[in-house]
C-alpha cells in the first residue's frame, strides 16, 4: 500500500511541474550535487563578466501600482564603473512622496551598497551562502532550489534559472530570507537577466509587496538600453 501510495504522489507531482512547463532531473543520472556543479558554473562566469565590464550606463524605471493604478514613478540614470561603485541620477519622478522615499528610493539605495566589493561577496549566488536543493530541467535552462544559510535581507528563498548553454543567471524567483521593513508583510519578486553585448545583465523585475494595512502593490524595475564598455581585446564569444 506504502508503495502505491508513493507511486500516486510521484505520478501527481510530476503532473504538477509538466503544467509549469518544467521536468523533473533524472537523478539516477544527476544527484543533488549536480546542483553544486551547475551553480560552480555560475560563478565561474559571473567572475568572467565581471571582468568583462568597465563601465556601463543605462536608464531604469522604477514603478509602484495599487488597483491597477500607478501610484509613484521614477526614471533615473544608472552608471557603473568597475570595478564597485553604482550611481544613481533621478531624471524624473511623480506620485506619492512616501513610496518614492520609503519604497523606490530605498531600492536605489540597496542596488549602490550590494555592488561594493565587500558587500557583494557576502550575497553572491554560491554554497557559502545558500544550500541547493531539488534541480529540474526547463527547456534551456536548470532551475535549482535555493535555501539562504541565514537570515540576511540582501537573500532569499526560491529558485533560479542557470542557462545550460554558458552557465549563465538567466532568473530568479522567490521572497526575501529576512522582511526588509516594518511596513511590509510578504514580498516575492521574479527577477529577469538577459544577454547584451555578451553579458547577462539585469533587464526587470517585479514584485508584489503586501504592505501593512495598505494591502497589495505591484512594484517594477526595468533597465534599458545599456551603453557598455567592456576589457580591451577580451573574447565574447566563449560565453
Amino acid at each position: 500500500m506504502l508503495r502505491v501510495r508513493s507511486a500516486v504522489m510521484l505520478a501527481a507531482v510530476r503532473s504538477a511541474l509538466a503544467g509549469l512547463g518544467l521536468r523533473p532531473v533524472d537523478l539516477a543520472a544527476r544527484s543533488v550535487p549536480e546542483a553544486d556543479r551547475i551553480v560552480a558554473g555560475l560563478e565561474a562566469t559571473s567572475a568572467r563578466e565581471i571582468r568583462l565590464v568597465e563601465s556601463f550606463t543605462t536608464s531604469k524605471t522604477f514603478t509602484v501600482m495599487h488597483d491597477g493604478q500607478t501610484r509613484a514613478e521614477v526614471v533615473a540614470a544608472l552608471q557603473f564603473t568597475a570595478p564597485d561603485v553604482k550611481a544613481f541620477a533621478i531624471l524624473e519622478s511623480r506620485g506619492s512622496e512616501f513610496l518614492r522615499d520609503r519604497v523606490i528610493n530605498k531600492m536605489m539605495q540597496t542596488e549602490v551598497e550590494l555592488a561594493q566589493r565587500g558587500r557583494r561577496g557576502k550575497v553572491a549566488i554560491s554554497p557559502d551562502h545558500y544550500a541547493f536543493g531539488d534541480l529540474l530541467d526547463d527547456g534551456d535552462a536548470f532551475v535549482i532550489e535555493t535555501v539562504p544559510r541565514r537570515q540576511d535581507e540582501p537573500l532569499f528563498k526560491g529558485r533560479i534559472w542557470i542557462t545550460k548553454d554558458g552557465s549563465h543567471l538567466k532568473r530568479i524567483e522567490g521572497e526575501p530570507a529576512e522582511n526588509p521593513s516594518f511596513w511590509t508583510r510578504r514580498i516575492h519578486f521574479v527577477s529577469e537577466c538577459a544577454p547584451v553585448e555578451g553579458v547577462w545583465l539585469h533587464v526587470r523585475t517585479v514584485a508584489r509587496v503586501t504592505m501593512r494595512w495598505f494591502g497589495e502593490y505591484l512594484v517594477r524595475s526595468e533597465c534599458g538600453p545599456y551603453q557598455m564598455l567592456l576589457a580591451p581585446d577580451t573574447p565574447v564569444s566563449g560565453f
